[in-house]
């Protein structure tokens, strides 16, 4: 059977209740509502780790936060792992990878590439804008290079930045001090406010470029292959800052109102502590500027929506639809407001850690999904997908019997927990299949427990109501439970080899090992 083409889609902080085939009333995503129309929308998938970095490593490696050690973000993710990328490649993929990677440090200069993570072509770009990007728009577009400059982030090494050494510390605060101060100066809350780059310019329309570039020339020059690519969006991630006219294509009036806070309001000094983010606490209780924040943050989807459009119409132009597959999800959520929060991290609230998974192709199933999954599924569904045969030991279910509405294994509790870096207290919480979110607060006398099927906006917190207790002792056997099993995948400095290759002892004890890698 002909492998298929995979293009693997990533939002950054984008929750699925932002998503209009998710129930979001706002109409900011009719490409992913279209794809989802036609494809397998999966309802109930979680973000196994909240925070960029751990989350985007446990994309590339199948393993959970306590195995593949990114406890938080600007750490380095290492070669022990091999990424589903390395995997394709044996697989006779072509691998490409385009925008957010975040597995090195941003307070050090992006690597050229990302090769030694499995991806034959990649150019990276992320948060502080330094690097290819930047470059591109100076030697492309020099007119506008200073108003890049305004949005980019004066990182610690950026007096020795850039292709030549030169200083631009200087003239990124001058920049910042022409361009975005002023845009800036308009909002009661610094972190929301228009662009001042056009929408050509901007990285969401760069990274589809640089796709869409890998991929043409993967037609022209290797035929004879498939292709994976990853497109990772730096957005809606904050600043909040769309581009024009994205920035007042949704009138605040008709966005929703926040959720508010559970009953009784956060009793928890985590939540509490998190809940000042980058100066919140401007606009955390103003229902009229969490309006505009939201239509900021619905401009910046849209944006995104249509770069993924122009996605699906290459494949079609292309006449390559029947032999692609798409995996469109996020990294985490956002609160944006609701329950009186920001961001992602320790807030396990819906809004927080609930992801949209979209899976889209011509033998894909038409329907939606509650089968429960996470984060650690996406290794084992590409591989799945690219037919791979030589998989390493990894803690995820492949999610194509889903997309093939054939059964398959499933979670009776996925695991969702926030490391260090978030208000530096870890949270850990599960999901359970019968419609429960239990979490505890590991450094404070607290937890959380919620009937999601009865009490989906997560108002009636059930953790100490006596008339809960047996539920509460029971899914507190599941959490300890849960997070016990990623100690069963073998880890890779140890495992034993035979002709110098690393292998696991097959689940039958009789059976000779078996080669993993």
């Amino acid at each position: 059977m002909k492998k298929k083409n995979i293009i693997f889609i990533t939002a950054d902080q984008l929750g699925a209740s932002f998503v209009g085939c998710y129930g979001s009333k706002v109409p900011s995503t009719p490409t992913l509502d279209r794809l989802a129309s036609q494809g397998m929308r999966f309802d109930r998938s979680y973000a196994h780790v909240p925070v960029c970095a751990p989350n985007r490593a446990t994309f590339l490696t199948g393993r959970s936060l306590d195995i593949h050690g990114i406890a938080t973000n600007n750490l380095t993710l290492t070669t022990e792992h091999p990424t589903y990328a390395s995997v394709l490649q044996k697989s006779g993929y072509r691998t490409g990878g385009f925008g957010k990677f975040h597995q090195t440090p941003m307070q050090e200069p992006l690597p050229e590439n990302f090769a030694y993570l499995g991806f034959d072509e990649s150019i990276p770009t992320e948060d502080p804008k330094l690097g290819p990007w930047l470059d591109w728009v100076e030697r492309e577009h020099p007119e506008h290079y200073e108003t890049a400059l305004s949005v980019s982030w004066p990182m610690s090494y950026v007096d020795a930045y850039g292709p030549e050494k030169r200083n631009i510390r200087e003239a990124i605060a001058q920049a910042r001090k022409k361009h975005l101060k002023p845009l800036m100066d308009q909002s009661k809350w610094h972190a929301m406010h228009s662009s001042p780059l056009p929408k050509e310019l901007h990285q969401t329309t760069y990274i589809t470029d640089t796709s869409l570039d890998f991929m043409n020339r993967h037609l022209e020059n290797h035929q004879d292959k498939p292709f994976m690519c990853f497109v990772s969006y730096v957005d809606p991630h904050d600043p909040y800052d769309p581009p024009a006219p994205y920035d007042t294509m949704f009138n605040p009036d008709d966005m929703p109102d926040a959720i508010p806070a559970p009953k009784g309001g956060h009793t928890s000094q985590t939540l509490k502590k998190s809940r000042d983010f980058n100066g919140f606490e401007a606009i955390a209780d103003d229902p009229e500027e969490l309006r505009k924040l939201r239509a900021f943050f619905h401009g910046s989807i849209k944006f995104i929506d249509d770069q993924i459009a122009r996605i699906v119409s290459f494949l079609e132009e292309k006449g390559l639809t029947q032999d692609t597959i798409i995996v469109f999800t996020t990294d985490h959520g956002e609160m944006m407001g609701d329950h009186g929060l920001i961001t992602k991290g320790v807030k396990h609230y819906d809004a927080g850690i609930r992801v949209p998974l979209i899976v889209w192709g011509s033998d894909v199933q038409q329907g939606v999904s509650d089968r429960l999954n996470s984060s650690l599924d996406i290794y084992p569904t590409l591989c799945d997908f690219a037919q791979a045969t030589c998989i390493p030991p990894i803690e995820g279910k492949s999610l194509v019997p889903a997309c093939h509405n054939e059964p398959s294994p499933q979670w009776e509790q996925v695991t969702v927990q926030s490391p260090l870096g978030d208000a530096n207290y870890p949270v850990r919480s599960i999901i359970t299949n019968d419609g429960f979110r239990f979490s505890i607060f590991m450094e404070e006398n607290y937890g959380e427990m919620f009937n999601l099927t009865e009490d989906p906006k997560e108002q009636n917190n059930l953790y100490c109501n006596p008339d809960w207790t047996q539920k509460r002792l029971e899914l507190h056997e599941r959490l300890t439970r849960a997070y016990m099993v990623a100690h069963k995948t073998p880890q890779f400095p140890n495992l034993p080899c035979v002709n110098g290759q690393p292998c696991i002892p097959s689940p039958q004890i009789h059976l000779p090992l078996a080669p993993i890698y």
